[in-house]
Protein backbone atom coordinates (compact mmCIF):
# COMPACT_ATOMS: atom_id res chain seq x y z
CA UNK A 1 0.00 0.00 0.00
CA UNK A 2 2.82 2.41 0.91
CA UNK A 3 4.60 1.66 -2.36
CA UNK A 4 1.40 2.45 -4.26
CA UNK A 5 0.95 5.75 -2.44
CA UNK A 6 4.62 6.63 -2.99
CA UNK A 7 4.34 5.71 -6.67
CA UNK A 8 1.22 7.85 -7.07
CA UNK A 9 2.97 10.71 -5.31
CA UNK A 10 5.95 10.44 -7.64
CA UNK A 11 3.57 10.37 -10.59
CA UNK A 12 1.76 13.53 -9.41
CA UNK A 13 5.06 15.37 -8.99
CA UNK A 14 6.11 14.15 -12.45
CA UNK A 15 2.83 15.38 -13.94
CA UNK A 16 3.32 18.75 -12.28
CA UNK A 17 6.86 18.97 -13.73
CA UNK A 18 5.49 17.98 -17.12
CA UNK A 19 3.27 21.06 -17.18
CA UNK A 20 5.35 23.59 -15.28
CA UNK A 21 8.83 22.95 -16.75
CA UNK A 22 8.17 24.81 -20.06
CA UNK A 23 7.03 27.85 -18.06
CA UNK A 24 10.05 27.69 -15.76
CA UNK A 25 12.47 27.35 -18.69
CA UNK A 26 10.88 30.35 -20.41
CA UNK A 27 11.33 32.38 -17.22
CA UNK A 28 14.94 31.21 -16.93
CA UNK A 29 15.67 32.00 -20.59
CA UNK A 30 14.42 35.58 -20.44
CA UNK A 31 16.03 36.01 -17.03
CA UNK A 32 19.35 35.27 -18.74
CA UNK A 33 18.69 37.74 -21.58
CA UNK A 34 17.46 40.43 -19.16
CA UNK A 35 14.07 40.83 -20.84
CA UNK A 36 11.93 38.95 -18.32
CA UNK A 37 10.12 41.95 -16.83
CA UNK A 38 9.56 43.68 -20.20
CA UNK A 39 7.54 40.95 -21.94
CA UNK A 40 3.91 41.32 -20.98
CA UNK A 41 0.30 40.71 -21.98
CA UNK A 42 -0.40 38.86 -25.22
CA UNK A 43 3.32 38.57 -26.02
CA UNK A 44 3.96 36.76 -22.72
CA UNK A 45 1.04 34.45 -23.43
CA UNK A 46 2.24 33.61 -26.96
CA UNK A 47 5.78 32.89 -25.76
CA UNK A 48 4.42 30.46 -23.18
CA UNK A 49 2.25 28.82 -25.84
CA UNK A 50 5.29 28.11 -28.01
CA UNK A 51 7.34 26.74 -25.11
CA UNK A 52 4.51 24.48 -23.95
CA UNK A 53 3.76 23.19 -27.44
CA UNK A 54 7.43 22.38 -28.06
CA UNK A 55 7.87 20.57 -24.74
CA UNK A 56 4.56 18.71 -24.76
CA UNK A 57 4.85 17.64 -28.38
CA UNK A 58 8.40 16.36 -27.84
CA UNK A 59 7.21 14.44 -24.79
CA UNK A 60 4.07 13.04 -26.46
CA UNK A 61 6.03 11.79 -29.48
CA UNK A 62 8.95 10.30 -27.53
CA UNK A 63 7.00 9.27 -24.39
CA UNK A 64 10.22 10.00 -22.51
CA UNK A 65 10.14 12.95 -20.17
CA UNK A 66 13.76 12.43 -19.17
CA UNK A 67 14.99 12.27 -22.76
CA UNK A 68 12.94 15.13 -24.24
CA UNK A 69 12.94 17.54 -21.29
CA UNK A 70 16.64 17.22 -20.48
CA UNK A 71 17.58 17.91 -24.10
CA UNK A 72 15.20 20.87 -24.35
CA UNK A 73 16.27 22.32 -21.01
CA UNK A 74 19.89 22.25 -22.13
CA UNK A 75 19.05 23.63 -25.58
CA UNK A 76 17.10 26.62 -24.31
CA UNK A 77 19.63 27.44 -21.59
CA UNK A 78 22.51 27.38 -24.08
CA UNK A 79 20.44 29.48 -26.49
CA UNK A 80 19.72 32.00 -23.73
CA UNK A 81 23.43 32.23 -22.87
CA UNK A 82 24.29 32.70 -26.55
CA UNK A 83 21.71 35.49 -26.82
CA UNK A 84 23.12 37.23 -23.77
CA UNK A 85 26.73 37.18 -24.92
CA UNK A 86 25.99 37.99 -28.57
CA UNK A 87 24.09 41.11 -27.52
CA UNK A 88 27.01 42.06 -25.27
CA UNK A 89 29.49 41.69 -28.12
CA UNK A 90 27.66 43.23 -31.05
CA UNK A 91 24.55 45.00 -29.66
CA UNK A 92 22.34 42.81 -31.84
CA UNK A 93 20.46 39.62 -30.97
CA UNK A 94 20.80 36.31 -32.79
CA UNK A 95 18.74 36.45 -35.96
CA UNK A 96 17.36 33.51 -37.89
CA UNK A 97 20.09 33.66 -40.53
CA UNK A 98 22.84 33.65 -37.92
CA UNK A 99 22.09 29.97 -37.34
CA UNK A 100 23.50 29.26 -40.80
CA UNK A 101 26.62 31.22 -39.88
CA UNK A 102 27.37 29.31 -36.68
CA UNK A 103 30.71 28.04 -38.04
CA UNK A 104 31.75 31.61 -38.82
CA UNK A 105 30.81 32.73 -35.31
CA UNK A 106 32.79 29.87 -33.80
CA UNK A 107 36.02 30.92 -35.52
CA UNK A 108 35.98 34.41 -33.96
CA UNK A 109 34.30 33.63 -30.63
CA UNK A 110 37.63 33.09 -28.88
CA UNK A 111 38.51 36.76 -29.33
CA UNK A 112 35.78 37.98 -26.99
CA UNK A 113 35.73 38.13 -23.21
CA UNK A 114 32.97 36.12 -21.51
CA UNK A 115 32.14 37.53 -18.08
CA UNK A 116 30.52 34.97 -15.78
CA UNK A 117 28.04 37.08 -13.83
CA UNK A 118 26.05 35.96 -10.75
CA UNK A 119 22.83 35.88 -12.77
CA UNK A 120 24.45 33.53 -15.31
CA UNK A 121 25.58 31.21 -12.52
CA UNK A 122 22.09 31.31 -10.96
CA UNK A 123 20.41 30.49 -14.29
CA UNK A 124 22.68 27.50 -14.97
CA UNK A 125 22.21 26.25 -11.39
CA UNK A 126 18.43 26.57 -11.78
CA UNK A 127 18.52 24.42 -14.94
CA UNK A 128 20.61 21.75 -13.18
CA UNK A 129 18.16 21.58 -10.25
CA UNK A 130 15.24 21.33 -12.66
CA UNK A 131 17.01 18.54 -14.58
CA UNK A 132 17.60 16.61 -11.35
CA UNK A 133 13.90 16.88 -10.49
CA UNK A 134 12.95 15.60 -13.97
CA UNK A 135 15.34 12.67 -13.52
CA UNK A 136 13.95 11.94 -10.06
CA UNK A 137 10.27 12.26 -11.00
CA UNK A 138 9.79 11.10 -14.61
CA UNK A 139 6.32 10.86 -16.08
CA UNK A 140 5.28 8.43 -18.80
CA UNK A 141 2.13 7.73 -20.77
CA UNK A 142 0.70 4.28 -21.04
CA UNK A 143 2.02 2.61 -24.18
CA UNK A 144 -0.37 1.83 -26.99
CA UNK A 145 -3.49 3.84 -27.75
CA UNK A 146 -2.91 6.46 -25.04
CA UNK A 147 0.57 7.26 -26.29
CA UNK A 148 -0.52 7.27 -29.94
CA UNK A 149 -3.51 9.52 -29.26
CA UNK A 150 -1.39 11.98 -27.25
CA UNK A 151 1.24 12.13 -29.99
CA UNK A 152 -1.39 12.72 -32.68
CA UNK A 153 -3.26 15.36 -30.72
CA UNK A 154 -0.04 17.21 -29.83
CA UNK A 155 1.24 17.27 -33.42
CA UNK A 156 -2.15 18.37 -34.77
CA UNK A 157 -2.51 21.04 -32.08
CA UNK A 158 0.97 22.41 -32.82
CA UNK A 159 0.26 22.55 -36.56
CA UNK A 160 -3.04 24.34 -36.05
CA UNK A 161 -1.44 26.84 -33.68
CA UNK A 162 1.32 27.63 -36.20
CA UNK A 163 -1.27 28.26 -38.91
CA UNK A 164 -3.24 30.49 -36.54
CA UNK A 165 -0.08 32.31 -35.51
CA UNK A 166 1.15 33.18 -39.02
CA UNK A 167 -2.25 33.72 -40.65
CA UNK A 168 -4.05 35.60 -37.89
CA UNK A 169 -2.10 36.45 -34.74
CA UNK A 170 0.95 38.10 -36.37
CA UNK A 171 -1.24 40.83 -37.85
CA UNK A 172 -3.69 40.92 -34.97
CA UNK A 173 -1.01 41.78 -32.41
CA UNK A 174 1.15 43.83 -34.84
CA UNK A 175 4.11 41.53 -34.40
CA UNK A 176 6.98 42.77 -36.58
CA UNK A 177 10.67 42.53 -35.78
CA UNK A 178 12.41 45.88 -36.23
CA UNK A 179 15.35 45.36 -38.58
CA UNK A 180 17.04 48.59 -37.59
CA UNK A 181 16.77 47.91 -33.85
CA UNK A 182 15.97 44.19 -33.43
CA UNK A 183 17.18 44.22 -29.82
CA UNK A 184 14.20 46.36 -28.85
CA UNK A 185 11.81 43.90 -30.52
CA UNK A 186 13.42 40.95 -28.75
CA UNK A 187 13.19 42.74 -25.41
CA UNK A 188 9.50 43.59 -25.84
CA UNK A 189 8.23 40.47 -27.60
CA UNK A 190 10.56 37.76 -26.33
CA UNK A 191 13.22 35.79 -28.16
CA UNK A 192 11.01 32.80 -28.98
CA UNK A 193 8.26 34.96 -30.44
CA UNK A 194 10.71 36.98 -32.56
CA UNK A 195 12.47 33.83 -33.74
CA UNK A 196 9.17 32.32 -34.87
CA UNK A 197 8.15 35.59 -36.53
CA UNK A 198 11.38 35.57 -38.54
CA UNK A 199 10.32 32.37 -40.29
CA UNK A 200 7.51 34.38 -41.85
CA UNK A 201 10.10 36.55 -43.58
CA UNK A 202 11.40 33.57 -45.56
CA UNK A 203 8.49 33.68 -47.98
CA UNK A 204 10.05 35.33 -51.04
CA UNK A 205 6.90 36.59 -52.69
CA UNK A 206 7.36 38.67 -55.86
CA UNK A 207 6.72 42.40 -55.47
CA UNK A 208 3.39 43.86 -56.47
CA UNK A 209 3.06 44.11 -60.24
CA UNK A 210 5.89 41.69 -60.93
CA UNK A 211 5.86 39.74 -64.20
CA UNK A 212 8.31 38.75 -66.89
CA UNK A 213 6.50 41.17 -69.19
CA UNK A 214 7.11 44.02 -66.73
CA UNK A 215 10.80 43.08 -66.53
CA UNK A 216 10.93 43.24 -70.34
CA UNK A 217 9.27 46.65 -70.31
CA UNK A 218 11.84 47.99 -67.82
CA UNK A 219 14.63 46.50 -69.90
CA UNK A 220 13.36 48.44 -72.93
CA UNK A 221 13.45 51.66 -70.86
CA UNK A 222 17.08 50.97 -69.92
CA UNK A 223 18.09 51.45 -73.56
CA UNK A 224 17.22 55.12 -73.15
CA UNK A 225 19.18 55.30 -69.90
CA UNK A 226 22.36 54.38 -71.77
CA UNK A 227 22.34 57.82 -73.36
CA UNK A 228 22.67 59.50 -69.99
CA UNK A 229 25.96 60.80 -68.63
CA UNK A 230 28.08 58.36 -66.64
CA UNK A 231 29.24 60.69 -63.84
CA UNK A 232 32.13 58.57 -62.60
CA UNK A 233 33.81 58.04 -66.00
CA UNK A 234 37.48 59.00 -66.22
CA UNK A 235 38.22 61.28 -69.17
CA UNK A 236 41.75 59.86 -69.60
CA UNK A 237 40.37 56.71 -71.20
CA UNK A 238 42.89 54.58 -69.28
CA UNK A 239 41.79 51.06 -68.39
CA UNK A 240 43.67 49.81 -65.30
CA UNK A 241 45.54 46.53 -65.61
CA UNK A 242 45.17 45.86 -61.88
CA UNK A 243 41.94 46.52 -59.96
CA UNK A 244 42.43 45.84 -56.25
CA UNK A 245 39.34 46.11 -54.06
CA UNK A 246 39.87 45.90 -50.29
CA UNK A 247 37.04 45.55 -47.81
CA UNK A 248 38.82 46.53 -44.61
CA UNK A 249 37.34 44.95 -41.48
CA UNK A 250 35.55 47.58 -39.32
CA UNK A 251 37.37 50.44 -41.07
CA UNK A 252 35.42 53.57 -40.16
CA UNK A 253 35.61 57.17 -39.04
CA UNK A 254 33.41 57.45 -35.96
CA UNK A 255 33.35 61.25 -36.06
CA UNK A 256 30.60 60.95 -38.70
CA UNK A 257 28.37 60.53 -35.65
CA UNK A 258 29.84 63.50 -33.79
CA UNK A 259 33.33 65.07 -33.52
CA UNK A 260 35.62 63.88 -30.73
CA UNK A 261 39.26 64.48 -29.83
CA UNK A 262 42.16 62.03 -29.49
CA UNK A 263 45.75 62.54 -28.38
CA UNK A 264 47.03 61.07 -31.68
CA UNK A 265 45.54 61.22 -35.18
CA UNK A 266 44.44 57.80 -36.39
CA UNK A 267 43.43 58.34 -40.05
CA UNK A 268 45.82 61.11 -41.00
CA UNK A 269 47.07 59.45 -44.20
CA UNK A 270 43.59 58.57 -45.47
CA UNK A 271 42.43 62.12 -44.80
CA UNK A 272 45.46 63.56 -46.62
CA UNK A 273 44.72 61.77 -49.93
CA UNK A 274 43.43 64.33 -52.42
CA UNK A 275 44.92 63.40 -55.82
CA UNK A 276 43.67 60.86 -58.37
CA UNK A 277 40.83 59.64 -56.18
CA UNK A 278 37.15 59.45 -55.41
CA UNK A 279 36.38 59.62 -51.69
CA UNK A 280 33.33 59.87 -49.53
CA UNK A 281 30.85 58.24 -47.20
CA UNK A 282 29.53 54.79 -48.00
CA UNK A 283 26.29 53.66 -46.36
CA UNK A 284 26.57 50.01 -45.38
CA UNK A 285 23.71 47.58 -44.75
CA UNK A 286 25.01 46.35 -41.39
CA UNK A 287 26.47 47.54 -38.09
CA UNK A 288 29.00 45.67 -35.94
CA UNK A 289 28.78 42.33 -37.77
CA UNK A 290 27.23 40.52 -40.77
CA UNK A 291 30.23 41.35 -42.96
CA UNK A 292 29.07 39.21 -45.86
CA UNK A 293 26.02 41.42 -46.46
CA UNK A 294 28.34 44.36 -47.10
CA UNK A 295 30.30 42.27 -49.58
CA UNK A 296 27.07 41.19 -51.22
CA UNK A 297 25.85 44.74 -51.86
CA UNK A 298 29.21 45.93 -53.21
CA UNK A 299 29.83 42.96 -55.48
CA UNK A 300 26.30 42.45 -56.86
CA UNK A 301 24.67 45.89 -56.89
CA UNK A 302 21.69 44.37 -55.07
CA UNK A 303 20.31 46.07 -51.96
CA UNK A 304 19.61 44.42 -48.62
CA UNK A 305 16.73 46.89 -48.29
CA UNK A 306 14.87 44.80 -50.88
CA UNK A 307 16.12 41.38 -49.75
CA UNK A 308 14.17 39.25 -47.25
CA UNK A 309 14.44 40.86 -43.81
CA UNK A 310 17.23 39.51 -41.65
CA UNK A 311 18.62 37.32 -44.44
CA UNK A 312 22.23 36.50 -45.32
CA UNK A 313 22.34 35.99 -49.11
CA UNK A 314 25.78 34.33 -49.01
CA UNK A 315 24.23 31.48 -47.06
CA UNK A 316 21.26 30.66 -49.26
CA UNK A 317 20.60 33.03 -52.20
CA UNK A 318 23.76 32.58 -54.28
CA UNK A 319 22.57 31.28 -57.63
CA UNK A 320 24.86 29.77 -60.23
CA UNK A 321 25.96 32.07 -61.68
CA UNK A 322 25.50 35.08 -59.39
CA UNK A 323 25.96 38.10 -61.61
CA UNK A 324 28.47 40.37 -59.91
CA UNK A 325 31.55 42.55 -60.29
CA UNK A 326 34.04 39.64 -60.59
CA UNK A 327 31.92 37.98 -63.27
CA UNK A 328 31.59 41.25 -65.21
CA UNK A 329 35.36 41.79 -65.05
CA UNK A 330 36.07 38.18 -65.95
CA UNK A 331 33.99 38.63 -69.10
CA UNK A 332 36.24 41.58 -69.98
CA UNK A 333 39.48 39.64 -69.71
CA UNK A 334 40.41 39.95 -66.02
CA UNK A 335 41.68 37.11 -63.90
CA UNK A 336 39.66 37.26 -60.69
CA UNK A 337 41.14 36.40 -57.28
CA UNK A 338 39.51 36.54 -53.85
CA UNK A 339 41.74 36.83 -50.77
CA UNK A 340 40.94 36.49 -47.06
CA UNK A 341 43.33 35.58 -44.20
CA UNK A 342 40.83 33.39 -42.36
CA UNK A 343 38.96 30.10 -42.95
CA UNK A 344 37.50 29.88 -46.46
CA UNK A 345 34.13 28.53 -45.35
CA UNK A 346 33.30 31.51 -43.12
CA UNK A 347 30.04 33.02 -44.38
CA UNK A 348 29.97 30.24 -46.98
CA UNK A 349 32.52 32.21 -48.99
CA UNK A 350 33.93 29.17 -50.81
CA UNK A 351 30.63 28.55 -52.56
CA UNK A 352 29.61 32.20 -52.82
CA UNK A 353 32.88 33.26 -54.47
CA UNK A 354 32.78 30.37 -56.92
CA UNK A 355 29.28 31.34 -58.03
CA UNK A 356 30.33 34.97 -58.46
CA UNK A 357 33.03 33.95 -60.91
CA UNK A 358 36.26 34.13 -58.93
CA UNK A 359 38.97 32.04 -60.57
CA UNK A 360 40.83 31.52 -57.28
CA UNK A 361 40.27 31.97 -53.56
CA UNK A 362 43.38 32.43 -51.40
CA UNK A 363 42.39 31.81 -47.79
CA UNK A 364 44.30 31.56 -44.50
CA UNK A 365 46.69 28.89 -45.84
CA UNK A 366 48.16 31.46 -48.24
CA UNK A 367 48.95 33.76 -45.30
CA UNK A 368 51.05 31.28 -43.34
CA UNK A 369 53.75 33.06 -41.30
CA UNK A 370 52.25 36.50 -42.02
CA UNK A 371 52.67 38.98 -39.14
CA UNK A 372 49.79 39.16 -36.65
CA UNK A 373 48.20 41.93 -34.63
CA UNK A 374 46.25 40.36 -31.77
CA UNK A 375 45.22 37.02 -33.29
CA UNK A 376 44.68 38.27 -36.82
CA UNK A 377 46.91 38.84 -39.86
CA UNK A 378 47.88 42.53 -39.84
CA UNK A 379 46.74 44.81 -42.64
CA UNK A 380 50.35 45.34 -43.70
CA UNK A 381 50.90 41.57 -43.76
CA UNK A 382 47.72 41.22 -45.80
CA UNK A 383 48.84 43.90 -48.26
CA UNK A 384 52.20 42.21 -48.69
CA UNK A 385 50.30 39.18 -49.99
CA UNK A 386 48.34 41.39 -52.42
CA UNK A 387 51.64 42.77 -53.69
CA UNK A 388 52.96 39.22 -54.02
CA UNK A 389 50.01 38.21 -56.22
CA UNK A 390 50.48 41.17 -58.56
CA UNK A 391 54.23 40.59 -58.75
CA UNK A 392 53.81 36.90 -59.61
CA UNK A 393 51.31 37.37 -62.42
CA UNK A 394 52.17 37.62 -66.09
CA UNK A 395 53.02 41.21 -67.01
CA UNK A 396 50.11 42.96 -68.64
CA UNK A 397 47.55 40.34 -67.55
CA UNK A 398 44.43 42.18 -66.30
CA UNK A 399 43.87 41.21 -62.66
CA UNK A 400 41.01 41.83 -60.24
CA UNK A 401 41.61 41.17 -56.54
CA UNK A 402 38.89 41.31 -53.91
CA UNK A 403 40.51 41.25 -50.49
CA UNK A 404 38.79 41.05 -47.09
CA UNK A 405 41.05 41.95 -44.16
CA UNK A 406 40.82 40.73 -40.55
CA UNK A 407 43.12 42.91 -38.42
CA UNK A 408 40.39 45.06 -36.91
CA UNK A 409 37.82 42.37 -36.16
CA UNK A 410 35.72 42.85 -33.04
CA UNK A 411 36.48 41.68 -29.59
CA UNK A 412 38.48 44.79 -28.67
CA UNK A 413 39.60 43.34 -25.36
CA UNK A 414 42.76 41.54 -26.45
CA UNK A 415 46.17 42.29 -24.96
CA UNK A 416 47.17 45.15 -27.21
CA UNK A 417 48.82 48.40 -26.20
CA UNK A 418 46.66 51.27 -27.36
CA UNK A 419 48.54 54.14 -28.98
CA UNK A 420 45.49 56.37 -29.47
CA UNK A 421 43.54 57.69 -26.48
CA UNK A 422 40.37 59.69 -26.09
CA UNK A 423 40.85 63.07 -24.47
CA UNK A 424 37.19 63.80 -23.66
CA UNK A 425 35.91 60.43 -22.44
CA UNK A 426 37.29 58.13 -19.76
CA UNK A 427 37.16 54.37 -19.31
CA UNK A 428 36.62 53.45 -22.96
CA UNK A 429 39.33 50.79 -23.46
CA UNK A 430 37.52 49.05 -26.33
CA UNK A 431 37.15 52.28 -28.26
CA UNK A 432 40.79 53.23 -27.67
CA UNK A 433 41.97 49.80 -28.84
CA UNK A 434 39.80 50.12 -31.93
CA UNK A 435 41.12 53.60 -32.76
CA UNK A 436 44.68 52.35 -32.31
CA UNK A 437 43.94 49.59 -34.80
CA UNK A 438 42.65 52.24 -37.21
CA UNK A 439 46.02 53.94 -36.97
CA UNK A 440 47.68 50.63 -37.91
CA UNK A 441 45.32 50.38 -40.89
CA UNK A 442 46.09 53.94 -41.91
CA UNK A 443 49.84 53.23 -41.85
CA UNK A 444 49.30 50.06 -43.87
CA UNK A 445 47.29 51.99 -46.48
CA UNK A 446 50.16 54.46 -46.82
CA UNK A 447 52.53 51.53 -47.36
CA UNK A 448 50.23 49.99 -50.01
CA UNK A 449 49.69 53.16 -52.04
CA UNK A 450 53.38 54.01 -51.84
CA UNK A 451 54.24 50.66 -53.43
CA UNK A 452 51.73 50.95 -56.28
CA UNK A 453 52.68 54.57 -56.92
CA UNK A 454 56.06 53.27 -58.07
CA UNK A 455 54.94 50.59 -60.55
CA UNK A 456 54.30 51.09 -64.27
CA UNK A 457 51.11 49.07 -64.70
CA UNK A 458 47.99 51.26 -64.39
CA UNK A 459 46.46 50.23 -61.08
CA UNK A 460 43.23 51.13 -59.30
CA UNK A 461 42.86 50.53 -55.57
CA UNK A 462 39.48 50.61 -53.85
CA UNK A 463 39.19 50.53 -50.06
CA UNK A 464 36.10 50.68 -47.88
CA UNK A 465 34.99 49.56 -44.43
CA UNK A 466 32.40 46.83 -44.05
CA UNK A 467 30.76 48.34 -40.95
CA UNK A 468 31.39 50.37 -37.82
CA UNK A 469 32.74 48.55 -34.76
CA UNK A 470 30.82 47.24 -31.80
CA UNK A 471 32.63 49.07 -29.00
CA UNK A 472 31.21 50.39 -25.71
CA UNK A 473 27.55 51.40 -26.18
CA UNK A 474 28.30 54.24 -23.76
CA UNK A 475 30.69 55.73 -26.32
CA UNK A 476 27.98 55.89 -28.98
CA UNK A 477 25.54 57.29 -26.41
CA UNK A 478 28.08 59.98 -25.54
CA UNK A 479 28.63 60.93 -29.18
CA UNK A 480 24.91 61.18 -29.85
CA UNK A 481 24.23 62.93 -26.57
CA UNK A 482 21.40 60.50 -25.85
CA UNK A 483 20.72 56.78 -25.69
CA UNK A 484 20.92 55.10 -29.09
CA UNK A 485 17.60 53.42 -28.20
CA UNK A 486 15.84 56.79 -28.49
CA UNK A 487 17.27 57.89 -31.85
CA UNK A 488 15.23 58.66 -34.92
CA UNK A 489 16.03 56.43 -37.92
CA UNK A 490 17.90 59.17 -39.82
CA UNK A 491 20.17 59.80 -36.83
CA UNK A 492 20.59 56.08 -36.20
CA UNK A 493 21.65 55.71 -39.84
CA UNK A 494 24.95 57.44 -39.06
CA UNK A 495 26.02 54.17 -37.42
CA UNK A 496 26.08 52.62 -40.89
CA UNK A 497 28.58 55.01 -42.53
CA UNK A 498 32.14 54.01 -43.44
CA UNK A 499 34.73 55.80 -45.60
CA UNK A 500 35.54 54.67 -49.13
CA UNK A 501 38.41 55.43 -51.51
CA UNK A 502 38.87 54.78 -55.24
CA UNK A 503 42.50 55.68 -56.06
CA UNK A 504 44.59 55.33 -59.21
CA UNK A 505 48.36 55.40 -59.68
CA UNK A 506 47.81 57.41 -62.85
CA UNK A 507 46.24 60.87 -63.26
CA UNK A 508 42.46 60.89 -62.77
CA UNK A 509 39.95 63.54 -61.75
CA UNK A 510 39.41 63.73 -58.00
CA UNK A 511 35.83 63.71 -56.73
CA UNK A 512 34.03 63.77 -53.40
CA UNK A 513 30.85 61.78 -52.80
CA UNK A 514 28.73 63.04 -49.91
CA UNK A 515 26.37 60.08 -49.62
CA UNK A 516 26.30 56.75 -51.47
CA UNK A 517 24.90 53.28 -50.83
CA UNK A 518 27.31 50.35 -50.93
CA UNK A 519 25.28 48.85 -53.79
CA UNK A 520 26.48 51.63 -56.12
CA UNK A 521 30.21 51.13 -55.54
CA UNK A 522 30.70 48.49 -58.27
CA UNK A 523 29.18 50.95 -60.74
CA UNK A 524 31.65 53.64 -59.66
CA UNK A 525 34.54 51.21 -60.07
CA UNK A 526 33.57 50.12 -63.58
CA UNK A 527 32.90 53.67 -64.75
CA UNK A 528 36.17 54.99 -63.36
CA UNK A 529 37.99 52.04 -65.00
CA UNK A 530 36.40 52.86 -68.40
CA UNK A 531 34.92 49.38 -68.65
CA UNK A 532 31.57 48.17 -69.97
CA UNK A 533 28.45 48.14 -67.81
CA UNK A 534 25.54 45.71 -67.74
CA UNK A 535 21.99 46.92 -68.34
CA UNK A 536 21.37 46.45 -64.60
CA UNK A 537 24.22 48.84 -63.79
CA UNK A 538 22.93 51.41 -66.28
CA UNK A 539 19.66 51.24 -64.37
CA UNK A 540 21.51 51.69 -61.06
CA UNK A 541 23.22 54.75 -62.55
CA UNK A 542 19.81 56.37 -63.04
CA UNK A 543 18.53 55.13 -59.69
CA UNK A 544 21.52 56.64 -57.88
CA UNK A 545 20.53 60.09 -59.11
CA UNK A 546 17.01 59.67 -57.72
CA UNK A 547 18.02 57.93 -54.47
CA UNK A 548 21.77 58.13 -53.71
CA UNK A 549 21.27 56.19 -50.47
CA UNK A 550 18.89 53.24 -50.24
CA UNK A 551 18.86 51.54 -46.87
CA UNK A 552 16.54 49.33 -44.82
CA UNK A 553 15.92 52.34 -42.54
CA UNK A 554 14.85 54.60 -45.40
CA UNK A 555 16.48 56.52 -48.24
CA UNK A 556 17.84 59.92 -49.30
CA UNK A 557 16.29 61.47 -52.40
CA UNK A 558 18.06 63.52 -55.07
CA UNK A 559 17.70 66.66 -52.90
CA UNK A 560 19.41 64.80 -50.03
CA UNK A 561 16.17 64.84 -48.06
CA UNK A 562 15.57 61.87 -45.78
CA UNK A 563 12.56 59.70 -46.58
CA UNK A 564 11.18 56.77 -44.60
CA UNK A 565 9.58 53.70 -46.16
CA UNK A 566 6.25 54.71 -44.66
CA UNK A 567 3.84 55.48 -47.50
CA UNK A 568 6.73 55.17 -49.97
CA UNK A 569 4.28 54.39 -52.79
CA UNK A 570 3.07 57.99 -52.60
CA UNK A 571 6.53 59.50 -53.03
CA UNK A 572 8.11 60.64 -56.29
CA UNK A 573 10.94 58.09 -56.06
CA UNK A 574 8.51 55.17 -55.92
CA UNK A 575 8.44 54.39 -59.68
CA UNK A 576 12.18 53.87 -60.05
CA UNK A 577 12.56 52.16 -56.64
CA UNK A 578 9.69 49.82 -57.49
CA UNK A 579 11.30 49.03 -60.84
CA UNK A 580 14.52 48.23 -59.01
CA UNK A 581 12.59 45.98 -56.62
CA UNK A 582 11.25 44.08 -59.64
CA UNK A 583 14.68 43.75 -61.28
CA UNK A 584 16.33 42.59 -58.05
CA UNK A 585 13.64 39.96 -57.53
CA UNK A 586 14.20 38.73 -61.07
CA UNK A 587 17.93 38.58 -60.40
CA UNK A 588 17.73 36.83 -57.03
CA UNK A 589 14.68 34.56 -57.24
CA UNK A 590 13.17 34.22 -60.72
CA UNK A 591 13.67 30.70 -62.08
CA UNK A 592 13.72 32.03 -65.66
CA UNK A 593 15.95 34.99 -64.94
CA UNK A 594 16.37 37.63 -67.66
CA UNK A 595 20.12 37.07 -67.85
CA UNK A 596 20.77 39.65 -70.56
CA UNK A 597 20.05 42.35 -67.97
CA UNK A 598 22.89 41.25 -65.72
CA UNK A 599 25.66 40.08 -68.05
Amino acid sequence: MENSIEKNGYRRVGAALLFITPVLIYLNFEFITGSLTQIRGIYLFLNLCFYCLIYWTAFAVSNSMRGSYLVLNTFFTVWGLAEYYVVQFRARPIMLWDVLAVKTAATVSGNYSYEITPHIVAAVFFMIVLDLLVIKFPFRLKKGKVHGAAAGISCLGSALFLVLFFKVLVNAVSLDVSMWNPEESYENYGTMLCAMRMFGYLDNKPPQGYSQAEVGRIQAEIEGMKEQELPWRDNTGIVPVNIICIMNESFSELNVIAPFETDEPYLSFYNSITDNCIKGDLYMPVFGSMTSNSEYEVLTGNSMAFAPSGSVPYQIYMRNPTFSLPLILKDQGYRTVAMHPYPADNWNRTEAYARMGFDEFLDEAYYENSPLIRNYVSDKGDYDKIIEVTENKEEGQPLFIFNVTMQNHGGYEEEFESTVHLTEYEDMPMTEQYLSLMKESDDALSYLLDYYSSIDEPTMIILFGDHQPSVEPEFYDALYGQSIDTLKPEDYLRRYITPFLVWTNYPSESRLSEKMSAQYLSNVILQRANLELTDYLYFLNSMQKAAPVVHMLGYYNEDMQWESWTNWKEKKEYPILHQFEILQYNNMFEKKRTERLFK
